[in-house]
């Protein structure tokens, strides 16, 4: 049986849980239908998750909706969670991973940030707060810890942008920020190695699978991440992410 410590965003609902992960599935195949190689890793991701059945099922809609319906409806249920910093952090991290980050990418993540009501000066500390937390080298497991934000010296501007600090500490990082920051500190954002990662490739499934298989440095939470970062930080799909946005969040 697995510990709380050992499912993933453990200090959430099943439900914040389930529209997390059903976010990612539908911005990450925005332009298309996931393949049966995703599916397959996005439910061994919802068991990760602790989800119910019925729970998996709606991830598994929203990785084969094209019409962005069920993205709206899990931003819908994180509007009213800290979970959507999380949600918001972790998209920044993988726009940034491969060292192009685009006025166009970042457009696209601030029309999510607004549909959250995450205002403006709480965006803009989101994105410095991804890269000061890339400055060096730590392990997943780092991020979590509750003193994180204290540690990168950021701690009252998050108070003046008017995050509650006796929160902010376990929902600034979803699922992703930390696999994507624990193996890419100390090299993409600063510019080195920066092409081993958007070579990667393999989509959704991809970057999952070596996850959930236990491959790379961090104890099978990082490798393998070409995928989802083609799928969300790459001209093609970002700009049918953006399509996608532009229509749902107008």
């Amino acid at each position: 049986m697995e510990t709380k410590q050992n499912i993933l965003l453990s200090n959430f609902t099943e439900r914040e849980k389930t529209a997390y992960i059903t976010a990612l599935a539908a911005l990450a195949t925005s332009d298309r239908e996931a393949t049966d190689e995703e599916l397959e890793n996005l439910r061994e991701l919802t068991n990760r998750a602790g989800l119910s059945a019925d729970q998996e099922d709606t991830v598994m809609k929203a990785a084969q909706d094209t019409s962005g319906q069920e993205l709206l409806k899990s931003l819908d249920v994180l509007k009213e969670s800290d979970l959507r910093y999380g949600l918001i952090t972790d998209l920044i991290a993988m726009a940034k991973a491969d060292e192009s980050y685009t006025p166009e990418e970042k457009g696209n993540i601030e029309k999510v940030s607004r549909y959250l009501n995450v205002n403006g000066s709480q965006f803009s500390i989101l994105d410095q707060f991804v890269t000061r937390a890339a400055d060096e080298e730590r392990t997943p497991e780092e991020y979590y810890k509750s003193d994180f934000v204290r540690s990168t010296g950021m701690q009252d501007k998050f108070s003046n942008a008017g995050f509650s600090m006796e929160s902010i500490g376990k929902s600034i990082f979803g699922f992703l920020g930390p696999i994507i920051l624990s193996g890419l500190a100390g090299r993409t954002l600063r510019g080195r190695n920066a092409s081993s990662v958007a070579s990667q490739g393999g989509g959704l499934g991809g970057m999952l699978g070596s996850i959930l298989s236990g491959s790379g440095r961090t104890g099978g939470m990082s490798g393998g991440l070409g995928g989802l970062l083609s799928g969300l930080a790459t001209g093609r799909s970002n700009g049918s992410m953006g399509g996608l946005l532009g229509r749902l969040l107008r």
